[in-house]
Parts: structure tokens; sequence; C-alpha cells
């Protein structure tokens, strides 16, 4: 046989082979996205008694997890938007930036293509103002694993962050309701000695009284009394995030101003566990925030044309 027809069947077999792997990642893929789907489904049949009856005001459920080491936070809730002007928003990087921003430790966020693929930075810090140049920094690697007519699902990731923590998840998946979605929002990480000594030194003085949503139990006057620690932190935060999802969506098409105002509203239904700051200090950090954010954008977009 001579080297071209030898040539020839290895390049053909190479594309025979690229084939039948291209067509086996698809059907896998549509495998997983049509078992996500179901399974979030199931979910919300599951939920629908809680969700149209509860403490909380809204179609909302909480619950947290302490999996080994991994500490999650999930919210699931039903928001009044409809499924294809979610999934639209919520496959763009640049619109996770907005609503990462109404989160109070939030200082900045960008967006960038990394080796081709979309990241995000989130810049965390204290409730109070602080410029990104001291607050943590947080790259998360920013996917789309599905989005159907039918289902729709986006994770961040970032497998390390400040003081030894570790596998970050930010993950987001919906389905449609009619003219109303329900999603399913999951936060966790990693935490390390150094950040567990730090988050245990918290809960002992400023954070004592911090409690999360998971009611575990009634005290002697019949009050209701929730989850603490570490559950109560990842509670909390998930929260926020989804809190702030539902903001953006209900101010999409208004300025930075209302969507802030909007947050802090929405959070202050839940005074116990997610007051922090009084709304002025809230929108005056947030406002220099929003500027700082858009002058390190402008400098990220420049430097990639």
């Amino acid at each position: 046989m001579d080297a071209g027809r030898s040539g020839l069947i290895v390049m053909k077999a190479r594309t025979v082979l690229h084939f039948a792997l291209s067509w086996w990642l698809l059907v896998t893929g549509l495998a997983w996205a049509d078992s996500a789907g179901e399974a979030l489904t199931a979910r919300y049949q599951a939920l629908r008694p809680q969700l149209e009856t509860n403490v909380y005001g809204a179609p909302i459920h909480i619950e947290s997890t302490e999996d080994g080491e991994l500490r999650r936070g999930e919210v699931y809730g039903v928001l009044t938007h409809s499924f294809p002007r979610l999934s639209e928003a919520l496959r763009n990087p640049r619109e996770w930036c907005e609503i990462a921003l109404l989160h109070l430790n939030i200082k900045t966020c960008t967006h960038e293509k990394r080796d081709g693929a979309d990241a995000l930075t989130f810049y965390s810090g204290r409730k109070f103002y602080e410029p990104p140049e001291k607050a943590y920094v947080l790259r998360y690697a920013f996917r789309v694993d599905a989005a159907r007519t039918d289902y729709l699902a986006v994770t961040l990731t970032a497998p390390s962050g400040p003081l030894g923590t570790s596998d970050y998840l930010i993950a987001f998946e919906a389905i449609p309701l009619g003219q109303a979605t329900f999603v399913h929002f999951r936060y966790a990480y990693r935490p390390s000695l150094t950040s567990s000594f730090a988050t245990g030194g918290y809960l002992a003085t400023l954070g004592s009284g911090k409690v999360g949503f998971t009611v575990t139990g009634r005290d002697r006057q019949g009050r209701s009394e929730h989850i603490g620690g570490m559950r109560g932190i990842v509670e909390r935060n998930a929260m926020r995030y989804y809190l702030a999802i539902q903001a953006y969506f209900e101010t999409r098409d208004k300025s930075s101003a209302q969507r802030f105002e909007r947050w802090f509203d929405l959070t202050e239904r839940y005074p116990v566990q997610l007051h922090e700051l009084e709304k002025p200090e809230y929108l005056q950090y947030k406002f220099r925030e929003r500027r700082q954010q858009d002058e390190h954008q402008r400098a990220l977009d420049a430097a990639a044309r």
C-alpha cells in the first residue's frame, strides 16, 4: 500500500472517529438534559405544597447541607417571569455580573474570555464599601450546561478562594411553568482550617446572633428557632443571590439605582436573617461599586479589542 493511500485511510478513520465521538457527546448531553429536566420537574411537584404555603410569604423553599467538608445552600422558587426571557438573559455572563453586584459582599464583578472560555471574576469583601483592590478575588469558569426550550442549566466553578477555601460552586437550573419559571439555585464551597477558624471567631462574636432559614425547633415562647453556624451562612448567601436574580428580572428595564433598591427591599422581608445595613448606607456603597465595576469592565473590554 502506498503512503498516499495509507494516509487517506488514516484521515477517513479519524473523521469517522471524530463524528462518532461528537454524536456520542451530543446524545449523552441530550440524555443528561432530559434526566436533569425531569428531576427538576419531579422536585417541583414534591415541593409544591411548601411553595404554596410557607413562612416566607413567597413561593420559596430553602435547604442546606454539610456533605463532608462541603457546605451547600439551596433555594427553590417560582419567579413570575417567562422561561424564554429568563433563559435568554442567564446564558450571558455579562448579566450574571449585574446580578452578583447586588449582593452586599460583592464589590465588583467582571467578565471576559480566558483561553476561549467565558470567565467571571468576583471581588468579595466586607459589607461596607471596599475597592476591588482590597477585596478577595474569586475566579469562576462560566458554563452553560443546557439551554433548551424546556430546561436551562448554568454553572460557575472556582477551584480556589480566600484563606485556602476551595470548590466554589454557583449552579442555576430552571424549567418553564406556563408564564412563570421554577428555578433551583445552589451555592457551595469547601472551607479550610484557616477559614473555619476565622468563621468560628466571627460566629462567636459579631455573628453570634446570625441564623439561617431552616427551622430547627421552638423556644419556650413558641417562637421558631433557626439553624446557625456554617449552614446558616450558606443559607443566607444562597438567599441573597436568589433575591438578586429576582430583583434583576423585576428591574431589568430600569436603572441600577432602582435595582439596588429592589434588592434591598426584598432582603428586608427577612430582617432576622438578612439585615446588615440601613438602606441609605447600602445604596451609597453600591453606587460607588457600580462605578468601579464599570471602570474595570471597560478596561477589560478595551484590552480584548
